[in-house]
């Protein structure tokens, strides 16, 4: 009987690859167009969106559309800025710094110990919360710091952990803008928010399709 052929990796990774370049390229003209019709009027945008679209549109569905790209790219430039810091400006490094020391300020990210206390839990049990990707860290000024949604008691705190567990081995900056972040298929709400409406398993949805991007 003869021996099954497996499927060549490399052809997936080569279409992947051609995607990626193909979406760069649609990037740069999507640039070039957004210049001038960044200048057109309401009325100009909705009349050329319809006939765009094979069936009738508004200019709220036109909108809806914008802010499901906005999500997208604003996705993929959270994932530029959480990796090595050599794909982005050292503006961009710094604006996402500065956005963070105001969080610590504010309180809205704890250091370990303040956040230990917040949980009233053990370094033993956050310890092991971190390896099951149910709670997690970003780092600042050489130091951790964590989210205090994890301990917001008007929040599902079991809802939460798995939400970020569904993120998987993303890098705390980039979970932590999933979290933060206004997203259309969440009707404009940041997860957080999502969260608190219950809306949970809308979540779980919009996380998965996060870490696939």
């Amino acid at each position: 009987m003869p021996a099954t052929i497996a499927k060549p990796r490399t052809n997936q990774a080569n279409t992947a690859a051609l995607k990626v370049k193909r979406f760069w390229t649609a990037a740069k003209q999507l640039a070039n167009a957004a210049d001038f019709v960044a200048t057109a009027s309401p009325a100009a945008l909705v009349k050329a969106g319809v006939k765009s679209h094979s069936k009738p549109a508004n200019s709220s569905e036109l909108a809806a559309e914008l802010a499901s790209l906005s999500e997208k790219i604003n996705e993929i430039r959270g994932r530029l800025a959480a990796n090595d810091g050599k794909l982005v400006s050292a503006r961009e490094r710094e604006g996402a710094m500065a956005a963070m020391r105001k969080m610590v300020q504010e309180h809205a990210l704890l250091d370990s110990g303040a956040f230990i206390e917040r949980r009233n839990v053990t370094r033993q049990a956050l310890s092991k919360a971190l390896s099951a990707n149910r709670v997690f860290y970003v780092e600042l000024d050489g130091h951790r710091y964590f989210p205090s949604f994890f301990a917001d008691m008007q929040l599902q705190r079991k809802q939460v952990e798995e939400v970020s567990k569904a993120l998987g081995e993303l890098p705390g900056a980039s979970k932590l803008q999933f979290f933060m972040t206004k997203k259309a298929s969440l009707a404009g709400k940041t997860p957080i928010d999502a969260l608190a409406s219950g809306q949970y398993s809308r979540v779980r949805v919009a996380a998965q399709g996060f870490l696939e991007r």
